[in-house]
């Protein structure tokens, strides 16, 4: 099932763009980092909370200043540093062979090069590290200083789109990324995409919730077919306030 206007007729980010932003207010990035920066922050903070994910990456920078030395530390080590995110464990193992790997090519740990490329080749290349799925790679590209034209599908806009019928209720993120990239107009900016992704995050975050939604006080509540939403609270008097949700990074 699909939302009842024509996205062919309606661009998807246009639409949902405009309906949120009204919800929301608008969200501005906020200081970007350099790539690799970016891609280590979106690894350890897959399925972990904003806050703790942002923690526990300050204080790894704050232990590790040259993240080459990543690359001959023991992973129980970086644990120790990382332990609140989720699945500590396994991403303590997987950071100092990914920056063995990218200590390996031609470019080192320098991922500005990037920039040169299109995005579907940018995405393939960081693909191909060790451990770095479609979010990781979207988020580096997109939220870094290389500033490009990438859609981050995170859990809650994977689970918001597939509510309303955007992407394929039974899809991976990789095909939910590359649905949602097939509907955004080309004319589109990466601050654009940047502030789409935040905007749907904040709706997962408040009102399309796993498993319970609050489809009375969604703004798609007279479009949303509402795809495997099987259960809904009470509608309760909500007035929403303008937030900037990309002040705590977590992509």
């Amino acid at each position: 099932m699909q939302l009842t206007f024509d996205l062919e007729a309606e661009p998807l980010l246009p639409r949902l763009r405009d309906q949120l932003l009204a919800f929301y207010g608008p969200q501005p990035p906020s200081k970007r980092m350099d790539p690799l920066s970016q891609l280590i922050k979106s690894i350890i903070s897959s399925r972990t909370y904003d806050a703790v994910s942002w923690a526990a990456f300050l204080k790894l920078r704050e232990a590790f200043p040259d993240w080459a030395e990543l690359a001959n530390t023991a992973p129980r080590d970086i644990e120790a540093i990382i332990a609140p995110v989720t699945h500590a464990d396994a991403k303590a193992r997987q950071l100092p062979v990914l920056i063995r790997v990218l200590q390996t090519r031609p470019h080192g740990l320098d991922l500005s090069f990037l920039g040169k490329h299109i995005v579907g080749q940018a995405i393939g290349w960081l693909r191909e590290l060790p451990g770095v799925g479609p979010k990781s790679a979207a988020a580096t590209l997109n939220f870094s200083t290389l500033n490009m034209r990438a859609m981050v599908v995170d859990t809650h806009v994977h689970r918001v789109t597939k509510r309303l019928g955007l992407t394929s209720r039974t899809g991976d993120a990789a095909q939910a990324y590359e649905t949602l990239m097939s509907m955004i107009p080309y004319d589109r900016t990466a601050e654009e995409l940047y502030e789409l992704h935040w905007l749907f995050k904040g709706l997962g975050q408040d009102i399309c919730t796993d498993p319970l939604a609050l489809c009375g006080r969604c703004p798609f509540r007279e479009t949303c077919p509402r795809v495997d939403v099987q259960v809904r609270r009470a509608v309760v008097a909500f007035q929403p306030r303008s937030r900037n949700l990309s002040q705590t990074p977590n992509s």
